[in-house]
This record gives C-alpha cells, sequence and structure tokens, in this order.
C-alpha cells in the first residue's frame, strides 16, 4: 500500500444523514509551484478557456 492509496470506505451500513451531506463543501489548498510548471499550467488555462484555479482543480480530480 503507498501513501497514496484511497482511504477504505464506510461500511455500508453507516448512513449518511441529509445533513451532513448539505455541510459538505469544497476545501481550499495552497500549494508552491516551480515556475516552469506555473508557466505551463498558465499558458494551458488560457488555451483551454479556464481560471488557472478551475484548471488546476480539474486535473486533481483526475489524478485522485
Amino acid at each position: 500500500m503507498t501513501s497514496f492509496s484511497r482511504p477504505v470506505a464506510a461500511p455500508a451500513t453507516a448512513a449518511v444523514s441529509a445533513a451532513e451531506v448539505a455541510k459538505r463543501r469544497p476545501q481550499r489548498v495552497t500549494i508552491t509551484l516551480a515556475w516552469g510548471t506555473h508557466e505551463r499550467l498558465l499558458e494551458r488555462s488560457g488555451f483551454e478557456g479556464r481560471s488557472l484555479s478551475n484548471l488546476c482543480a480539474h486535473l486533481l480530480e483526475l489524478g485522485a
């Protein structure tokens, strides 16, 4: 098992209430990038018509 393994899912018997689901919201993350990586992401975000933040979130979701 690697440090990037997905956590084990809760048993199916553990029900999540609608109130708990309603409390979920996006979380903010701060990272530091190498200058060249930032430039490539900035160029790609412009090409795709996305904000840099949206592109990074999209790429992270694809890789997670």
